[in-house]
């Protein structure tokens, strides 16, 4: 049986030097987006929130803001996987044009 995982969407790693800032709504979240794609993002962070966790997040990039509700899918060593369940309007568009610089400059992540 093939157990390849395939995601929906492409991914880009930012290098350290240019990880997006990412701040919690409402509840205590703080740290670096590291990876990110149409679906989610990771972020690099000491916040122990368990997988189901529902946050709302905002991120800062020269495109502008996004804010979004999102989901822990993951929790490891570093940081916190989520994916985005209510992006819209404006911070959908800020996030596209985040995506398309991003790609203009690398490969997506496997």
């Amino acid at each position: 049986m093939d157990r390849t995982y395939r995601r929906n969407y492409e991914r880009y790693r930012l290098p350290d030097k240019e990880m997006l800032p990412c701040e919690g709504l409402d509840r205590p979240l703080t740290g670096h987006v590291a990876v990110l794609g149409l679906g989610g993002m990771f972020v690099r962070t000491v916040e122990p929130y368990e997988p189901g966790t529902l946050v709302s997040v905002r991120l800062h990039a020269e495109e502008g803001v996004v804010e979004t509700a999102a989901v822990v899918r993951y929790r490891g060593p570093g940081g916190l996987g989520l994916e985005f369940v209510a992006l819209r309007g404006q911070s959908d568009l800020n996030l596209r044009k985040i995506l398309r610089r991003l790609s203009t400059r690398q490969a997506p992540v496997a």
